[in-house]
């Protein structure tokens, strides 16, 4: 509920973007950057989040996020200018989507489960999809009834009445919590941030995740915007990437199992090709005359939306799990925050430059499949054999480090 909740709010930005667009005529481009600087600054705490994970614990951590987050909320509701929006989304409500975000409920995840990893963590993203389905089309009613100013106020309310007395009653450390590798053998091999960020294994994870996130926030970020723009309400619009939740639901569920029954990096090829295929339909529809086309996006995209986190979270933790999981976890989350502020970021640049989204949805295409070649490179045998080359040089060094 909690993780489902704060992805939802985080995703429906595309939603308050049209309605923000409509009532102050701000630029696409220069109000996209709100959500370039909300993933930045996510990508920028990540780190921080992680260490104090694993200092202080998921429970004050999370019931932090839920505090600073019903502020910026709040705050947002109150904007007459853009710099505010910078300011009381962009940043404030990202500082408390990142205390209550994805670093937090990873390293939770991990703690609780050692096998199955990938298929437990899909069934807490999946979370991401309910969250966009009830939200993202409630949002836009609310908007539509009511205006954006008091669906900010209403969703402040719900994280203070709701998200935190759950935080407060449920969160806890599991029975790994600084845990051991699984493979006994590599007891003295605990990884270290120092000695991940020397890893080639956590580069070309990190570079995977950039060029993917940078992808996928163009669609996520500029989907209903580009619907509308081809004639469809915006109710439709909102409804479409409401029901996503669905088959995003079902995804993370999905690709999850098949990540533990075969491969990662299998998993995350195939991921890929259904997105690519859901990419085609949007980029296809070009009119109202052939709703099929959404459909086919709906179903693919949303099927493959998300998924990828799910994929490489539990190959992060595959490789990384140990005392040091959470500062690991949150330098590799630093790339979903840049990666995702470009994408959304150029987006909107490319579209006041041509007046249309296809450049943006190419884009897409493209560095989606370059993620596909860095993960399978960093799962791959030489790979690990190089970066085994760390553990005689770290030997001699403090445990501390």
């Amino acid at each position: 509920m909690i993780f489902g909740f704060g992805r939802g709010i985080h995703t429906s930005f595309g939603v308050f973007y049209v309605a923000l667009l409509d009532n102050f005529g701000w630029s696409r481009g220069t109000t996209a950057g709100v959500y370039s600087m909300n993933l930045i600054v996510d990508a920028i705490l990540s780190p921080i989040v992680g260490h104090l994970l694993d200092r202080y614990g998921p429970k004050r951590i999370v019931g932090i996020g839920c505090l600073i987050l019903a502020s910026g909320l709040l705050l947002s509701s109150q904007i007459n200018s853009l710099w505010q929006f910078y300011i009381f989304f962009g940043l404030v409500s990202a500082v408390g989507l990142s205390f209550m975000g994805m670093v937090p409920h990873v390293v939770l995840v991990s703690e609780w489960f050692s096998s199955k990893r990938a298929f437990a963590l899909g069934v807490v993203y999946s979370a991401t999809g309910v969250g966009i389905m009830l939200l993202v089309p409630t949002i836009q009613w609310s908007i539509s009834r009511v205006g954006w100013a008091w669906v900010f106020q209403a969703l402040a309310a719900l994280v203070l009445l709701i998200l935190m007395p759950l935080v407060l009653g449920f969160y806890r450390h599991g029975p790994h919590f600084g845990g051991m590798p699984r493979d006994p053998t590599k007891a003295q091999k605990q990884w270290t941030a120092r000695l991940a960020l020397r890893s080639l294994q956590f580069w070309l994870l990190f570079f995977g995740r950039v060029v993917a996130s940078s992808g996928t926030m163009v669609i996520v970020t500029h989907q209903v915007a580009h619907v509308v723009d081809i004639g469809y309400s915006r109710i439709f619009a909102a409804t479409l990437f409401g029901l996503m939740g669905i088959t995003s639901t079902f995804g993370r569920l999905i690709f999850g199992y098949i990540a533990d029954l075969f491969s990662k990096r299998t998993a995350y090829m195939l991921n890929i090709l259904t997105a690519v295929v859901g990419i085609g339909g949007l980029m296809a529809a070009r009119d109202p005359s052939q709703p099929w086309l959404l459909y086919v996006y709906l179903l693919f995209f949303g099927v493959a939306f998300g998924s990828r986190a799910v994929i490489l979270s539990a190959l992060a933790a595959d490789i990384f799990s140990g005392k040091g999981f959470g500062s690991i976890f949150g330098f590799a989350a630093i790339s979903v925050g840049v990666g995702g502020a470009l994408g959304s970021w150029l987006g909107g640049v490319l579209y006041d430059g041509t007046g249309s989204y296809l450049m943006s949805f190419e884009y897409a295409i493209s560095v989606l499949a370059v993620s596909v070649l860095a993960i399978w490179m960093a799962s791959s045998g030489w790979v690990k054999s190089y970066d085994e080359r760390l553990w005689p040089s770290s030997a001699t060094q403090p445990t501390n480090h």
